[in-house]
């Protein structure tokens, strides 16, 4: 089994991006990883289709990655250092592309969907919030919050890119990603 399961949903509108993303993913450093994707045929959303490459990961940690955003080469390698028993949640501020980043430096809840969880806690909060049409990973945060659970932020250097000012990213257009 691997130590990461990287989780990628997607749209088929998305080829492209997802093309990126993937390249990033395969080119890390670190190799104790799979990465699972599923291209959302029926629009269900990104918390149904997240939801369920959880239900198909074999690894001790989730990895939330939009098919939109990139790994830098040593991001698992950098996060992984941060998992100790403690942690229940890594999570690690991006280099943003399009925007300025204070969005995305703050403290939980109000970081991005990317961060490293147990596999274990995912569940124990029943995952992302199939309702949610935006912001599924700060309901998620929010819960693991209340729930005691503990973030790391692993804040060596930026391990991974947001794409924020493409047209296409949700969170900035009423959670429809295109």
């Amino acid at each position: 089994m691997p130590l990461v399961s990287v989780l990628t949903p997607s749209i088929p509108e998305r080829t492209a991006f997802l093309a990126e993303c993937s390249a990033s993913v395969n080119s890390q450093t670190f190799t104790d990883f799979e990465h699972l994707i599923e291209i959302d045929h029926d629009h269900d959303g990104c918390s149904v289709t997240m939801n369920k490459l959880a239900e198909q990961a074999t690894g001790q940690w989730l990895l939330p990655l939009a098919d939109d955003d990139l790994l830098l080469p040593g991001c698992l390698s950098e996060m992984v250092a941060y998992c100790d028993d403690d942690a229940d949640i890594v999570y690690a501020p991006p280099l943003v592309w399009g925007e300025p980043s204070e969005w995305f430096t703050q403290a939980p809840p109000v970081i991005p969907s990317f961060a490293l969880i147990r596999r274990d806690v995912w569940f124990e909060l029943d995952g992302y919030d199939e309702t949610a049409v935006r912001e599924e990973d700060r309901k998620m945060w929010i819960a693991a919050l209340g729930a005691g659970k503990r973030f790391v932020r692993c804040d060596v250097a930026p391990t991974w890119v947001y794409r924020l000012n493409h047209g296409g990213n949700k969170s900035f257009h009423a959670g429809v990603a295109s």
